[in-house]
């Protein structure tokens, strides 16, 4: 089987017509904060299970990448509040990516994150 040019597409579009819970075109901290408050959790709940810091996790619900020292940051703590709220953590992951990425277009990206 041949990838299709499709399949190279990042962020949401690649799941359009996939059924994962997300809806796309909206920001990644705000499907986690709807998830969350939909599930009764206030913020210190995610904190306590994730062993993130309320301040992290509104800086993710906020879309405010640059709070994080390092990409590898902000997208594994999205990918714990994804997986803790339910949510597919790889496309809340690559969206993260995509958002950080455009917060910090001088910043070379690593290969880890």
């Amino acid at each position: 089987m041949s990838a299709s040019s499709g399949d190279t597409e990042r962020g949401f579009a690649a799941f359009e017509g996939v059924e994962l819970g997300l809806t796309p075109g909206v920001a990644p901290g705000t499907l986690l904060r709807q998830a969350r408050e939909a599930l009764g959790f206030a913020l210190a709940d995610v904190a306590r299970h994730t062993r993130i810091t309320v301040r992290n996790l509104e800086a993710i619900e906020r879309g405010a990448y640059q709070d994080f020292h390092g990409r590898i940051y902000a997208v594994g703590f999205a990918r714990s509040y994804a997986r803790f709220v339910g949510i597919a953590e790889q496309p809340i992951a690559i969206a993260v990516r995509d958002a950080y990425a455009q917060a910090h277009p001088a910043q070379q990206a690593h290969h880890w994150a």
